[in-house]
Parts: C-alpha cells; sequence; structure tokens
C-alpha cells in the first residue's frame, strides 16, 4: 500500500485577521510614541535644533503671524463667514471625496482587474500609496522651494482626476494599476501646500476655527466619496461611473483652486 500522506488542517482565517491587524497598527504605535517624545508644540522647545535654528524660526513664525493679522485682521466672529475660508474648505471637499473614494474601493478595484487572491491584492493595493507618498514629498518640496502654492495644488488635483478617468477606460490590469497610481500621487500630493495657504492670513484662534471648517468640509467629502462610489456600482455593476464621478469632483477642485488665486487675501 502507498504511504498515507498526513494532511494538515486549513489554517483557521481568525488567525490572519489580528495578525494582520497587529502588522498594520504596531508602525503607527511606535511613531506615535516618537512623535510624542521628538516633536515640540513650539520651536524654542525643539532640543534638536541649534539655539541659533530656533531663534531664527521663532523670530520667523511670530513676524509672519504679525504680518497677517496687520494685513488682513480676521477675527474669530469673521472667519466662518470669510469667502477664502470657504473656498478653501470646498477645495479640501473635493480633494477628500477623491482620496476616500479612492481608499475604501482600491482593494476592490484591483480585485476586478487582476482577479489576484486576497492576500496579492494587500500587497498590490499599497502601490498606490508608497507612490502617493513619495509624490507629496516631491510636491511639497518643489512648493517651497519656488514659494508657489495655487498650481502644486490645482496641477495635481488635474492629474489625479486624469487618473481615475484612465483607471475607468483601461481593462489591462498593469496600465489600470499605473492609471490608479497616477490618481493616487495627484490627490495625496496636494497636502502640503493646500495647507500652507491658510497660514498666510489666519492666525490664533481665527486659524483655530478656519482650519477647523476646512477640516470639516473634508470630512464630509470623506463619506460622500465611498458612499457615491459604492451607490453607482450597485446601480451600474461596474467601477467605472464612481472613477468618472471621483474625476469630476476633483477637476472641480483643480478649478476651484485656480479661482483661488484670484483672492485678494492670499496675495503676497
Amino acid at each position: 500500500m502507498p504511504p498515507v500522506e498526513a494532511k494538515l488542517p486549513p489554517r483557521n482565517p481568525w488567525f490572519w485577521i489580528p495578525t494582520l491587524y497587529l502588522a498594520e497598527g504596531l508602525p503607527a504605535v511606535f511613531l506615535g510614541v516618537v512623535v510624542l517624545g521628538f516633536l515640540t508644540e513650539k520651536p524654542a522647545d525643539a532640543k534638536w535644533l541649534e539655539p541659533e535654528q530656533r531663534n531664527w524660526l521663532s523670530q520667523t513664525i511670530e513676524a509672519e503671524h504679525a504680518e497677517a493679522q496687520k494685513r488682513h485682521r480676521v477675527g474669530t466672529n469673521e472667519v466662518l463667514k470669510h469667502p477664502t475660508v470657504w473656498l478653501l474648505a470646498i477645495i479640501m471637499f473635493c480633494c477628500q471625496t477623491g482620496s476616500y473614494g479612492l481608499t475604501l474601493w482600491v482593494p476592490t478595484i484591483v480585485k476586478g482587474l487582476s482577479g489576484f487572491t486576497n492576500i496579492e491584492v494587500g500587497f498590490i493595493s499599497a502601490l498606490p500609496y508608497v507612490a502617493a507618498a513619495a509624490g507629496m514629498v516631491l510636491i511639497g518640496r518643489s512648493s517651497d522651494r519656488s514659494g508657489e502654492r495655487f498650481m502644486h495644488v490645482a496641477i495635481p488635483t488635474a492629474i489625479g482626476a486624469i487618473g481615475f478617468v484612465a483607471t475607468a477606460l483601461f481593462k489591462s490590469p498593469i496600465p489600470a494599476m499605473i492609471a490608479l497610481t497616477v490618481a493616487a500621487v495627484g490627490d495625496y500630493g496636494t497636502r502640503g501646500p493646500f495647507w500652507a495657504l491658510p497660514g498666510k492670513f489666519l492666525t490664533g484662534g481665527a486659524a483655530a476655527a478656519g482650519i477647523a471648517l476646512i477640516n470639516a468640509m473634508g470630512a464630509v467629502g470623506g463619506f460622500i466619496g465611498p458612499y457615491a462610489v459604492g451607490y453607482l456600482k450597485d446601480r451600474s455593476g461596474n467601477f467605472e461611473s464612481g472613477l468618472f464621478l471621483l474625476a469630476g469632483i476633483l477637476l472641480a477642485g483643480s478649478t476651484f483652486t485656480l479661482l483661488l488665486r484670484r483672492s485678494p487675501t492670499l496675495k503676497d
């Protein structure tokens, strides 16, 4: 008789779920501890800077805040009615609608394009975010070096819209993944230049209220993006209509950013 091969029982899927959660969560916990011990609330408390650097940075920030307050005088009572603040909030709404619409559905999109296993889909779905992280650094660095903010938001946002359209049109997995990566880089890459804009005219309590409003609008977009993509997928049976919607919203965000350039509040 041929030898009987012992068969191991299949691995319980409940073993992998907490393992993956731990693998995903532990780096964030570790970095949280690092941030708590390394970053400070004020440049004057940053021991990892030289005394001359701390003094220069503190004086520069104080001078910028004093200049903004002198030029614009936007108080806490006025900030929630200020048209520039609302325009910034709408732009953030558009960007967050695109990014959250991408985040919650990208694994399902990749699965539909490729037919890979769940583990393979998980690793492949990380690629757009790796590229987006690099894009955020490069776009932010370019914006800081040039001092220009508006086009560093408008152009990547428009490129993100093109990436969503291309993802909807491509049926082959590799071109579609490249397009999805372009969409992620374009959308996420705007955050650095964007968040440099409120500080140009908001200080103190007005800055806190204005940034809260902008973030609140972004949170609304974070709900609408995934919901709209899921709704359109259920109605149409595919992701194309949802991706076209995200592309249109990002294109609107790019257009609003170009309008923001004309705001006298943000004139240098």
